[in-house]
């Protein structure tokens, strides 16, 4: 289980054809499968089908009805072998902060049983994992440069024409 104490779901969601197509129930099951207590940073993690029926006071018949609906619009893909659920496009809204959630969040995919989802988890992360290294690089590249663009001599921070640039002080002649 997750040690998550809270997961984000984008407002975009409102706005999703997908999602706002779909009935009340395979709403409700998606923004569960979205936030439930099994959610990793990896978004792809077993669910006993189990405890989804028990969460969610559903049937089998009824839980595996709504995960059908939510595979057809393709909001998530599940391998029934394992009860091993993926959210599509979950690094899009949870792309790794830094270099040690990557790390974590990459030991989470390696340890998921089924081959299928864990190599579609794996290919998407490594896409939104390369686009944040490059925004940090972008970044560090623009501060070194904002630091190296601060950097003035004395005769730009007082100015060339300045009496004070006249004295042998400043000529380099001594006292």
């Amino acid at each position: 289980m997750s040690a998550r104490t809270f997961t984000k779901v984008a407002p975009a969601v409102w706005r999703s054809r997908r999602f706002i197509g779909l009935p009340d129930e395979a709403k409700v099951g998606f923004l569960y499968l979205l936030s439930n207590a099994h959610v990793t940073s990896a978004g792809v993690y077993e669910l006993p089908r189990g405890y989804a029926c028990a969460d969610l006071g559903w049937t089998d018949a009824a839980y595996a009805s709504v995960l059908r609906e939510l595979i057809e619009v393709g909001l998530i893909d599940h391998d029934p072998d394992g009860d091993v659920i993926l959210i599509e496009r979950w690094f899009r809204h949870n792309p790794p902060a830094n270099d040690d959630h990557a790390t974590g969040t990459r030991r989470r995919l390696q340890a998921i049983e089924s081959d299928k989802l864990r190599e579609k988890a794996v290919a998407a992360f490594d896409e939104a994992n390369e686009i944040r290294i490059q925004r940090e690089a972008r970044k560090a590249a623009e501060k070194a440069a904002k630091v190296a663009g601060n950097s003035k001599s004395v005769a730009q921070l007082v100015g060339n024409t300045s009496r004070l640039m006249e004295t042998r002080l400043m000529r380099g002649g001594g006292q």
